[in-house]
């Protein structure tokens, strides 16, 4: 019997492995994809401590037995964070196909846990999407190239072959649709029909124009949704798209928690639910891009009216602007809104509506809008810094956050001339000032914190 992933998958095994021969298994099929995703610096998010993991290793040739190991540690015997996300990604896919339900929320916060009945929904829309082994081999396909476009050998490979500036900035999604159209990689495609392979590449070309998680977390604005258009008539290439992207989610924190899918919590799960609905309806053309946006706003309000938070509304762009605040930082529950809502209000009147006003730019009306790229990430590494410090003080912190937001956004202006509808500015550099002293000591501090490329 032929011990390949491909071939498991084509007999329709893939749900019935263990997760241990399904960690083994992508690496010997995907081993170039693999050893790309090792060379990727670690994850912003994250404090120094090891990643956890649940893999039992026994009887592996040359490896010496080991338990709770990542997918990294049981292949290679360190972390590697990219490799642990991705690998988590295809586990994340087998856990729901074979409906394993007490793995998938392993070590989901209890408040935000995924039910059971969520679970049920995400299965089943899983499986009207994957209607043959094939499909979900392009699936697999897709997830494992997913994050290859972050390897900054590519990267040179990619600005070598186009002449571009070796410090040109270009985001992953972007290097991965050059680099396969360069046929720098792509081997693995060659697993899959002519047809898939070409539903696969149309998910690439979208991913590069629409960070589809960006919608969902508020990061983005209306008019990153363009890419949309695209896809008139392709409903199975956007479909297996959705889906890859709601695992590349559900694998998204494997480089601090690889034991279960720990970021498909209930919250998230459901707002993709919700938005794949809204999105289809876009691509069919019966609603505007605007207005899609503002039905995922919506139903992230709804969410949090449901848990005791007051009603938002997205015609008032207050409200608006703090719907999309409370995305970015993946708010679930009344007593997070409630702090939330406290800096926010708490914050001078000046700046508050300045970034009220930079948080209602839609892109669409030639106007361009900053998308501050990263800012979740802030958000998540400010509640870990915070987590064990008072109320109060948790509140402040955050506070100085949204100044710096408005900061960000005030110096990420364009210049005269640049016809650019959307701007993308970087603020993972400022996670480094969030680590030191300084920050700790006094969180308004990062107020006067300026972005290295912002800098003059």
């Amino acid at each position: 019997m032929d011990p390949s992933l491909e071939a498991t998958v084509r007999q329709d095994r893939f749900k019935s492995l263990s997760s241990e021969q399904v960690v083994q298994l992508v690496h010997r099929q995907f081993e170039p994809e693999i050893t790309r995703l090792k060379r990727v610096k670690q994850n912003i998010e994250g404090g120094d401590a090891l990643p956890l993991g649940a893999l039992i290793r026994v009887g592996v040739p040359g490896k010496s037995d080991r338990t709770d190991l990542t997918p990294s540690q049981y292949l290679f015997d360190q972390d590697f964070s990219e490799v642990n996300r991705t690998i988590t990604n295809v586990l994340a896919l087998k856990w729901l196909l074979a409906d394993d339900y007490d793995t998938f929320i392993l070590h989901q916060p209890k408040p935000v846990k995924l039910s059971r009945d969520t679970f049920q929904e995400f299965c089943v829309l899983a499986t009207q999407i994957l209607e043959t082994p094939e499909h979900l081999l392009a699936l697999i396909v897709s997830l494992v190239l997913g994050d290859v476009g972050k390897d900054p050998s590519l990267v040179m490979e990619v600005k070598e072959k186009e002449g571009k500036e070796r410090d040109e900035e270009m985001n992953h999604d972007t290097v991965l649709e050059r680099a396969i159209e360069l046929k720098l990689i792509g081997s693995s495609l060659q697993l899959l029909s002519p047809s898939l392979q070409d539903d696969v590449k149309r998910g690439v070309k979208l991913g590069a124009k629409l960070n589809i998680p960006q919608l969902t977390q508020g990061e983005n604005v209306p008019g990153s949704l363009q890419g949309l258009r695209d896809l008139e008539g392709h409903s199975r290439a956007f479909n297996l798209k959705y889906l890859e992207i709601m695992f590349d989610v559900a694998g998204a924190g494997a480089h601090v928690d690889a034991r279960g899918a720990i970021r498909m919590i209930e919250p998230v799960c459901q707002s993709f639910l919700l938005a794949y609905d809204i999105l289809q309806r876009v691509i069919r053309k019966q609603i505007t891009l605007q207005e899609a946006y503002n039905e995922v706003l919506k139903n992230r309000g709804g969410i949090l009216t449901r848990q005791g938070f007051r009603e938002l509304s997205t015609d008032n762009p207050t409200d608006r602007a703090f719907l999309r605040l409370c995305a970015m930082g993946r708010v679930a529950d009344e007593d997070m809104a409630e702090r939330f809502n406290d800096a926010f209000f708490g914050l001078p009147r000046t700046t508050r509506e300045e970034l009220v006003n930079e948080l209602n730019i839609s892109g669409l009306d030639g106007q361009p809008a900053v998308i501050l790229y990263y800012m979740p990430a802030l958000f998540a590494e400010l509640l870990r810094i915070t987590r064990d410090t008072s109320r109060l003080e948790q509140v402040e912190a955050l506070k100085s956050l949204m100044a710096f937001m408005t900061h960000a956004y005030h110096d990420s202006k364009p210049h005269a001339g640049n016809k650019n509808p959307i701007i993308e500015c970087d603020v993972s550099p400022a996670r480094g000032f969030m680590q030191t002293p300084d920050f700790r000591n006094d969180p308004h501090s990062l107020e006067e914190y300026v972005l290295p490329q912002t800098a003059s």
